[in-house]
């Protein structure tokens, strides 16, 4: 096995090649390919974004610069992926913050529970100087720059027959949510008893009523077929969530200028198209799971589940630091 300086000074002396390669105005007779890796499908909001991010690249770089965007998990899980961008055998990832958070804990409030008003307010937290500041933190501890923010989409409760508006409306129920602390606590903070269960063990679960209900987004409600065997959705939206572009930030400044400007320029314009193309996306399900899918949607007492999370969100604060939930709330 290679030694980390081995890798260090392999991966040093690519960055280099590649630099020598493009220095002349991007007029290379061969063009310089880097690698991109999600763990989600190319037809998602997120894999179109990274489709439509190398198109740009390459648009803009005329052919010099080639973004080869492995879809679903081809590159390994989000850790591996994760893994090798930090290492810079993998240039590009777009992935959320969870395996982030494992580096530095304030990373988690980008998808702590009923922190956000809304889509737009984290998207605004994300550009705030409070949100770079956290994101700062994790190019100083693993040298990890981010060119951007990806909405990926806000989870929302379904049930069978509870019409819940308030956290006490969901007590005594038992709500599906993955094996994970953060879910669990969450559900617990709803009012509702967590039943953590492998996500393909979900459907069966909901129609034979071992649970009485689930939580996830609009996008997966309609690809799982949730509404079949559940009556209600609660726009709880608890958790709002997204992902980064990720890049290392000594191979991102190792480039030529002009190299950087297209990469950033690029960066921007596509995570602008995959919002808009997310934000649409889960409002058309919205719309068909209380419509064509005929399901009843339920406006819940947001305040009072607010509320009802205070106490968790305490409780994270003390691994975030003082003073960031205040910062989020401020952003307008």
């Amino acid at each position: 096995m290679r030694s980390n300086r081995g890798l260090r000074l392999s991966f040093t002396l690519f960055v280099l090649a590649c630099a020598v390669a493009l220095t002349a105005g991007l007029a290379s007779a061969e063009a310089v390919h880097y690698r991109l890796g999600t763990i989600q499908p190319p037809e998602t909001p997120l894999g179109k974004t990274a489709t439509k991010f190398a198109d740009l690249v390459k648009e803009k770089s005329n052919g010099a610069v080639i973004i080869d965007v492995f879809h679903a998990s081809q590159l390994g899980n989000e850790k591996d992926i994760i893994d090798g961008v930090e290492m810079g055998t993998i240039q590009f990832t777009l992935a959320g913050t969870a395996e982030w958070a494992k580096r530095v804990k304030a990373m988690k409030i980008f998808e702590a529970p009923f922190v956000y008003r809304d889509r737009q307010h984290l998207i605004d937290f994300y550009h705030s100087p409070a949100g770079q500041e956290v994101i700062n933190q994790l190019t100083d501890k693993s040298g990890v720059r981010s060119l951007g923010f990806l909405y990926y989409g806000a989870r929302d409760v379904t049930t069978k027959d509870i019409p819940a508006k308030t956290p006490d409306d969901l007590k005594g129920a038992k709500l599906r949510c993955p094996d994970q602390p953060l879910y669990v606590q969450t559900v617990k903070a709803m009012g509702a008893n967590p039943t953590p269960m492998a996500f393909s063990e979900v459907y069966l679960a909901l129609q034979q009523g071992t649970v009485d209900g689930q939580e996830n987004p609009p996008t997966t409600i309609v690809n799982m077929k949730f509404y079949e065997v559940q009556k209600y959705l609660i726009k709880t939206g608890h958790i709002i969530a997204g992902v980064m572009l990720w890049t290392r930030d000594s191979f991102f400044t190792g480039l030529p200028e002009d190299v950087q400007k297209i990469l950033a320029e690029a960066a921007d314009e596509a995570i602008a198209w995959g919002n808009d193309y997310a934000f649409k996306q889960e409002d058309a399900y919205l719309e068909k799971l209380g419509s064509e899918y005929g399901m009843t949607l339920i406006e819940p007492d947001r305040e009072a589940f607010v509320k009802a999370a205070q106490p968790l969100l305490d409780s994270y604060e003390k691994e975030w630091g003082p003073g960031l939930l205040e910062k989020v709330r401020a952003v307008k």
